[in-house]
């Protein structure tokens, strides 16, 4: 595991500060709410402060664009997720155990799902503001599943001698993220299930 990595740590993919503030939160709930229904593209800051209850000024105190905003907001549902289910970024066991408790997790609180799904599609043309932000949340995914499939390697317990671990973090990442708009789109698909049997693919001990 990278350097400097205790039990409790919980990476982050930016250096935003996500400390509970109660004003900056009203906004990063709006907000939340605002881009689930008119996507980023179509949402502006001033409906955004609308649905806060506050004005323009205001948001832009805070947030000074709309990049800022979400990537912030990216950054809090990460780190309040991750907190709840005690993600434990320790050894690769408990990282695949603790995203199976996220996948679980996302299930019975959907809250933020749907508006992330929304965001990350429109995302994907490399004009969109939010283009950098979506790229680098997929690329932290990437580096923390490879750095648990490297630990599991290293103690013997990686199962999948066919898949180089690069791949198999390609895998674990895309699967999330696939799996999540197949739920949003059909709730009665096992999404939980289908990503057990395949982290359980990648280690010899059971999950």
């Amino acid at each position: 595991m990278p350097p400097g990595l205790s039990d409790s740590s919980v990476p982050r993919y930016s250096r935003r500060d996500v400390t509970p503030h109660p004003r900056r939160d009203e906004i990063l709930d709006a907000a939340t709410r605002v881009f689930t229904v008119k996507g980023f593209n179509a949402a502006s800051i001033r409906e955004i402060a609308v649905e806060a209850g506050m004005s323009h000024t205001g948001v832009l105190h805070h947030f000074p664009d709309k990049a800022v905003l979400l990537e912030t907001l990216l950054e809090r549902r990460g780190q309040r997720a991750a907190a709840e289910v005690g993600l434990d970024f320790s050894t690769g066991l408990s990282y695949l155990r603790g995203l199976l408790a996220l996948a679980t997790r996302d299930v019975a609180k959907p809250e933020g799902l749907l508006m992330f799904s929304i965001v990350s599609a429109e995302a994907l043309a490399p004009t969109h503001p939010a283009h950098a932000s979506i790229a680098r949340w997929y690329e932290f995914l990437r580096s923390t599943a490879f750095d648990a499939l490297t630990d599991l390697q290293e103690r013997g317990l990686y199962a999948r001698a066919d898949v180089p671990l690069e791949l198999a973090a390609v895998q674990i990442a895309g699967l999330r993220a696939g799996l999540t708009q197949q739920w949003l789109l059909a709730s009665d698909v096992d999404a939980v299930g289908a990503f057990r049997v395949q982290l359980q693919s990648y280690v010899t001990e059971r999950l």
